[in-house]
């Protein structure tokens, strides 16, 4: 909806509606927000014949009585608590006028600039934009007048445009295109915002989205689409969830966000209130696609000091785009069922960042969205339906010190780092989990940490992985079930890390892990310190291998390998003892072992390529327990060697 001419004609409009026609929207009557109070009295002198180069102070009301009146060059009018009004001024050269001066009543053209770059927005001067409680047609009209305000200031040397006491809504889901071109594109029908430009409203500032009907698809509030150095303050962006009725093929797919940031350069988002986005909150990417020469990524944005709140869907949404941050923000009930919405819409993640991407026939890399050097920084989320972040097919992304009650998560992406942050799991749920590692054995799932991490509570398990390449260490999880599951995947680092569970600390069931290391962690729990059931069982994964080794096991658990294959466990110190049955190509040796209410190893089952050696074995002080039992029924190429029993 961007003006085509320099100077925009602001044009007064009169709306009269019917009761019937006005759409209750919750708001009451009409806000109208007072002004600092202005001078009533006619002027007693006009703009005619005046000489070029002459400062006019404006102390009174002067009536143009709807005439336009050409001034000369070099002409300031100057604000003084007067009012032009009813009428056209031309400038001819080098004019300047107050802000405070300029209303919908009047037509500004020529060569022209504002006195001052900050202009304060007054409700009350601009008679065609809208608030309260106002009709479909209304509503589309403030879309295009707020706008079209927006790109006239700006188009006066304006840098800031100031909004105070304001409480409006705004059509967003028509196609206003007037040529062939019916597409709707959301970025378009919304309020754009012009390059080098900052909208600073305050916490009494309101925008709203006006419900649409039921089968528009995502329309957004705000938008940046391909400008430059824009910021976006305080204010409060509030959509239609309460509102609308959502269909779709797709659940979640219908409804608009907030905001959206499209194709653009150097935007800044900060202390902004978003709530009841029916689709969404902040959406950035970009327009093309990166293997196109007419791709405009979206670069150097940042998003910070937000709120969040009972957003539906995502909250934060990152498609294409590079060097992004997202910093202390805090999220609140991110996709929880609101309103006339049952489920909160799919995703249900406060934070989303995701990418489209495919081979061709010829196996070229296609990617459709391209997502790289991401910062996720002290931010706060409370409540999302599913987790705070997620992160698919993207590079170079940084998740740290955060505070989350509910999960993270990445899958085929390369340098993703989960630094510092601090799970406390939402109050009476045990969720799954509080990190999950995915990728696999994908050609994108590379050079990923997931360090220094603390996970307090109310999990499941602490950390999951599913994945290849990845770095584990440093992290604390403590009052969990479970502390580390392994499954599929393949080389890992898990080092470091203190966990204390009351289930199991590390464990795998029925998959196989390869070039595996888990060392130096300190483990404490109640039953297991380490269970693998079914873990390389498979002839095609005979050859895997998993070392163990260097580990502190505390507390009354026990080490357990059942049917399992390819492990070392060597140099650990275990209080506890080590249970290893059906098991083959498995190694316990070098290790310390100090039994509490067990044998200090058990062999059961049938062993083969079995070698148990070198262990300093305390033995048991009750005598139905022994430093070493033997009670495999078959064994071959197994060696049982220098054990000591002190």
């Amino acid at each position: 909806m961007k003006p085509t001419f320099l100077y925009v004609l602001i044009f007064l409009t009169c709306f009269s509606c019917s009761k019937d026609e006005v759409i209750d929207v919750g708001q009451g009557e009409e806000v109208v927000t007072p002004d600092e109070p202005v001078s009533t009295k006619p002027c007693d002198f006009d703009l005619k014949n005046i000489s070029p180069n002459t400062k006019i102070t404006i102390n009174c009301v002067l009536d143009l009585k709807g005439e336009t009146i050409n001034l000369p060059s070099g002409i300031e009018l100057a604000f003084d608590k007067g009012q032009i009004i009813n009428g056209t001024l031309n400038f001819e050269a080098n004019g300047k006028i107050d802000g405070e001066l300029l209303n919908s009543s009047i037509t500004i053209s020529g060569d022209v600039s504002l006195i001052k770059e900050t202009f304060i927005f007054k409700p009350s001067q601009w008679k065609n934009i809208v608030q309260g409680a106002i009709d479909y047609n209304v509503a589309l009209d403030n879309t295009k007048n707020f706008e079209e305000l927006l790109f006239f200031i700006s188009s006066l040397g304006g840098k800031t445009f100031e909004v105070d006491e304001f409480d409006a809504f705004f059509e967003i889901s028509t196609v206003t295109s007037t040529t062939s071109d019916q597409n709707f594109r959301p970025s378009k029908e919304a309020i754009n915002l012009p390059s080098n430009f900052h909208l600073k409203m305050t916490d009494k500032t309101f925008l709203r989205v006006f419900t649409a009907p039921d089968d528009r698809r995502n329309g957004t509030l705000l938008a940046t689409r391909d400008v430059d150095n824009v910021k976006i303050s305080g204010g409060n962006l509030i959509g239609d969830v309460l509102t609308r009725k959502y269909v779709g093929d797709n659940e979640g797919d219908i409804g608009s966000r907030l905001l959206m940031v499209v194709a653009s350069r150097g935007i800044e988002v900060d202390q902004v209130f978003f709530e009841h986005g029916s689709a969404g909150g902040v959406d950035i990417h970009s327009l093309g696609f990166p293997f196109n020469p007419d791709y405009i990524p979206s670069e150097n944005i940042l998003v910070k000091n937000c709120t969040f709140q009972n957003i539906r869907r995502m909250s934060t949404i990152i498609t294409d785009g590079n060097n992004i941050k997202v910093i202390g923000n805090t999220y609140i009930n991110t996709g929880q069922p609101i309103g006339n919405d049952p489920v909160g819409g799919n995703v249900g993640y406060a934070i989303n960042i995701e990418t489209f991407r495919r081979r061709d026939d010829n196996g070229n890399l296609l990617e459709y969205q391209r997502v790289t050097n991401v910062e996720v920084k002290d931010n706060i989320e409370k409540n999302s339906r599913v987790g705070f972040l997620l992160v698919l097919g993207s590079s170079n992304v940084i998740a740290e010190n955060n505070t989350v009650e509910t999960r993270m998560a990445f899958n085929f992406s390369n340098g993703i780092r989960f630094s510092g942050n601090q799970f406390n799991g939402k109050p009476n749920e045990d969720q799954n989990f509080a990190i999950f590692g995915a990728g696999e054995q994908s050609e994108f799932t590379f050079d990923n940490e997931i360090n220094d991490n603390t996970i307090n509570g109310n999990y499941g398990t602490g950390i999951s992985l599913l994945t290849q390449k990845c770095k584990i260490y440093g992290n604390t999880i403590k009052n969990v079930a479970s502390g580390i599951q392994l499954i599929r995947s393949e080389t890992l680092d898990v080092y470091d890390n203190n966990i204390s569970v009351s289930n199991i600390g590390v464990f795998a069931n029925s998959t196989h892990l390869n070039s595996v290391n888990i060392h130096n962690n300190t483990i404490t729990s109640e039953r297991f310190y380490v269970k693998f059931t079914n873990v390389n069982s498979d002839t095609a994964h005979s050859n895997f291998k998993l070392n163990m080794n260097n580990n502190m096991f505390v507390n009354t658990g026990k080490v357990e390998f059942i049917n399992t294959s390819g492990i070392t466990f060597n140099e650990n110190n275990v209080l506890g003892g080590i249970s290893l049955k059906n098991s083959l190509a498995t190694k316990i040796i070098d290790n310390r072992i100090t039994p509490e209410n067990n044998h200090g190893v058990l062999l059961q089952g049938t062993l083969s390529n079995v070698m148990v050696k070198d262990n300093i074995i305390t033995k048991p002080t009750s005598n139905q327990f022994e430093c070493l039992r033997n009670e495999a029924t078959a064994q071959s190429e197994t060696t049982i060697t220098n054990n000591s029993c002190n």
